[in-house]
């Protein structure tokens, strides 16, 4: 059965949620699927129902795609346990048919960008196209089913080169797709339903592919599956239209659309991605249970929602505007020069509300940004050097790998590094990133002293003479790395200041004493990156790349526990190729 659940409050939502847990619990080692739209929704239902039922173990939370591919490898054993369809297995495939097929390049409108481009372009290329045929999948099966039997649609001058493509990709993935396998599976098979999970959880999903929507629908007709929608209107509000577009139907610049009515103009302005949404719901054969939540107070903030709910607009006939109190500051807009100063305004309304409310607490705060990449720098740069008794905890969610680990940010440095000259700056760049730095024991002052001692040795770029020449430069010691190391470590070797050359080579008289370790490990680190930039020009398979990354992290990275951690998802990453 399929147990729509509607509400325009998300608390309600995770009450439902954790009532329909209680009431069915799971066998005690069998995981509560739950299926979310992202990570930061996992974690904050994680802790919403640890709230509700006191503690909230082996839940398994699962993104859609990932889920039902699963669920067909559950049921079908002859699915692959990684689909070939996701973009990370296509770009692959299709990298190689770039690269390798005889009659890709003759194509027309692939064959100049073919033909110019290098290695790092037929990749970006081969990322995007499996982007877009992974959309293709989801909403345009037919036209994969098409080109898979040979068939052209018309669609355009760049259908035929993709529909080749399609043909071309390896056996797995151009395959028929096993959803069909799994419907006619479940429906006849009573082994196949004994492989299906007991219930299924969607929670706030805000939007579905018809083809995932589908697959849950069919697979409702065997199990339970709750879905729990955030719905801002209890009415039904697939009818409504932009009052834009009931002028241009009035103008006859636009076909009119029966029934067409505004309702509320600020749910037809911004709301018309989940109207469809909606919409695929109410044509779904759903037992409904509506928990709607009116506001009760009359700030214009709860009136807007309370108007959104009822599907009211106001100024029409019988529903006379709302009148906004001066002191109502429920809903306040801030005009800002930059994202710094927006966040920093952001920071002094909290405070300012944290102070008004007691009760309030900042797990109870939810902030969105349109672009986290762009404000991210921001929110660290406020909220994290706050004052003590001014800091506000706070986290930030659904941010790339990349961007949210300190581990990932000094990888990709190091493995940037063999593409640049060895530059001074851009050699201590790397011991800047925590992980590097713990490894060759160079905090801030010590970093701060090898500053000086390269600008004082006149370190400047490559490694050696033979850097510089492999270059196409004179092959020069000078100002190279290996001759300012040479110094330093003389410098130490002999006694006093000497003010003359010893084979060949100038000592740097102030290294002294215990500063002899940190020009050690100066060296160690040194060496140890001229030795990575030398293994980088070669050609390895995946698996040696695999070993390659494992060496990388044992070589120049010093983890604790929770650095561990994020290089396992490195580790994870490598292996997943």
């Amino acid at each position: 059965m399929l147990l729509l659940y509607q509400s325009n409050r998300i608390e309600v939502l995770a009450d439902a949620l954790a009532e329909a847990m209680r009431a069915q619990p799971a066998a005690a080692l069998v995981p509560e699927t739950v299926v979310v739209q992202s990570s930061a929704m996992a974690r904050w239902l994680s802790f919403a129902l640890a709230e509700r039922l006191g503690v909230a173990a082996n839940v398994d939370f699962r993104f859609p795609a990932s889920y039902i591919w699963s669920l067909f490898g559950s049921v079908l054993p002859e699915v692959a346990p990684q689909s070939p369809f996701e973009p990370e297995v296509l770009r692959w495939t299709f990298l190689r048919l770039l690269e390798d097929d005889e009659d890709l390049p003759r194509q027309p409108r692939l064959a100049h960008y073919l033909r110019e481009a290098d290695a790092r372009q037929r990749y970006e290329l081969a990322c995007r196209l499996a982007e877009v045929y992974d959309r293709y999948l989801v909403y345009r099966p037919d036209w994969i089913a098409a080109w898979s039997e040979e068939r052209l649609l018309g669609l355009g001058p760049d259908e035929a080169w993709q529909a080749l493509l399609w043909r071309r990709a390896a056996p797995e993935a151009a395959a028929p797709h096993p959803r069909e396998q799994f419907y006619a599976a479940i429906d006849s098979d009573p082994a196949a339903r004994a492989r299906l999970p007991r219930t299924l959880h969607l929670f706030a999903i805000t939007a579905l592919p018809p083809m995932y929507l589908d697959v849950f629908a069919r697979l409702a007709a065997h199990v339970d599956v709750h879905l729990y929608a955030l719905n801002p209107c209890r009415e039904y509000w697939g009818d409504i239209v932009r009052r834009r577009v009931l002028a241009r139907q009035a103008a006859g610049e636009a076909a009119p659309a029966p029934y067409a009515e505004v309702g509320n103009s600020l749910l037809a302005s911004l709301g018309l991605h989940g109207c469809s949404f909606f919409d695929a719901l109410a044509e779904l054969q759903a037992h409904q249970i509506e928990r709607y939540v009116a506001p009760q107070s009359d700030t214009l903030l709860a009136t807007l929602q309370r108007d959104i709910l009822e599907l009211r607009e106001r100024g029409e006939a019988g529903v006379p505007r709302a009148r906004v109190e001066p002191q109502d500051d429920s809903l306040q807009v801030h005009v800002c020069h930059g994202p710094l100063r927006e966040v920093e305004v952001l920071h002094d309304r909290l405070l300012d509300a944290f102070e008004r409310d007691p009760t309030l607490q900042p797990g109870e705060v939810l902030v969105l940004v349109p672009q986290l990449e762009r404000y991210a720098p921001a929110i660290e740069a406020v909220f994290a050097t706050a004052p003590e008794h001014l800091r506000i905890p706070y986290s930030i969610a659904d941010r790339g790998l990349v961007r949210e680990s300190a581990v990932v940010r000094a990888f990709a440095a190091l493995l940037d590094a063999p593409q640049g000259r060895m530059e001074t700056e851009s050699v201590l760049a790397l011991l800047e990133h925590a992980p590097i730095a713990a490894r060759y024991g160079i905090d801030a002052d010590a970093l701060a002293q090898l500053r000086a001692w390269l600008r004082e040795t006149g370190v400047r770029w490559g490694y050696d003479e033979s850097a510089r020449a492999a270059l196409g430069l004179p092959a020069t010691r000078e100002h190279t790395w290996r001759a300012g190391l040479d110094r330093l470590l003389l410098g130490y070797a002999l006694p006093g200041e000497s003010l003359y050359d010893y084979a060949g080579v100038l000592p740097y008289g102030d290294v002294e004493g215990s500063e002899a370790v940190l020009a050690g490990r100066l060296q160690s680190f040194v060496e140890a990156l001229h030795q990575h930039a030398e293994e980088s020009q070669r050609t390895r398979t995946f698996e040696a790349w695999r070993l390659h990354t494992d060496r990388l992290l044992g070589e120049f990275f010093a983890l604790d526990e929770t650095q561990e951690t994020e290089a396992q998802r490195l580790r994870a990453a490598a292996q997943a190729l």
